[in-house]
């Protein structure tokens, strides 16, 4: 697709030195869970677009905590509509970045994108070795996150359960990923091979919401 008002460079004038880059892009507002993002330079010399130049793709990408994230450039050549097409991944951390679009003994076009955070948080359990009747025991719940992990909640429910912290939620400090120790009570009395289901949510700094695989301990 041909930008409005450009027009192919007549045979003599394709020597031209490129005076303008162009660059749009495809979303501009990319989601962490695509983390994709389509690249179009459009070479020119006073509006007339230049086939057979090189063109550079260079990428600089921080997220939100100000974390710098290396994505690979692209090289390529015009074609004959003065343009050069490529697709850049791994836009997976919230943050905001510039595109850059360097022509060969020309100038540089830039353009800026913004990465918005859909990736949930990984949570997983880990069940008490043993689990009696009359006791308190810990299940461990790790969580983790690209930005942060906010808050993560644990619950324990069957026959047998106590009224001790069986549901309860920790805030936590944000960081990339926590370990956070639950412990539950199984009431006294309750019989040898009862099960309790684990349950386990993690929330991250951008508000999105991750959930363990339920666990199964037995009474023994």
């Amino acid at each position: 697709m041909r930008a409005p008002g450009l027009l192919v460079c007549a045979f003599a004038a394709c020597a031209y030195n490129p005076n303008e880059v162009e660059v749009t892009l495809a979303p501009d507002v990319v989601s962490s869970l695509d983390g994709t993002l389509q690249v179009r330079a459009v070479v020119q010399h006073d509006r007339d677009v230049l086939p057979e130049k090189s063109v550079t793709i260079s990428i600089a990408y921080t997220d939100r905590n100000g974390t710098a994230h290396a994505i690979a450039s692209a090289t390529g050549t015009t074609d004959q509509r003065g343009e050069f097409d490529t697709t850049l991944t791994g836009l997976t951390w919230d943050g905001i970045g510039t595109v850059s679009a360097a022509a060969d003994n020309g100038p540089t076009g830039t353009a800026t994108f913004s990465v918005l955070d859909r990736s949930p948080p990984k949570v997983s359990i880990t069940a008490p070795a043993t689990t009696h009747a009359g006791m308190t025991v810990n299940a461990m719940v790790v969580a983790s996150d690209e930005i942060g992990v906010s808050q993560v909640t644990f619950e324990a429910i069957g026959m047998g359960i106590g009224g001790g912290p069986n549901n309860r939620a920790v805030i936590t400090s944000g960081e990339l990923m926590v370990t956070v120790p639950f412990p539950f009570d199984v009431q006294s009395g309750t019989p040898t091979g009862t099960t309790i289901m684990l349950g386990a949510l993690a929330a991250d700094l951008s508000g999105n919401l991750g959930a363990a695989p339920p666990v199964t301990v037995t009474v023994n």
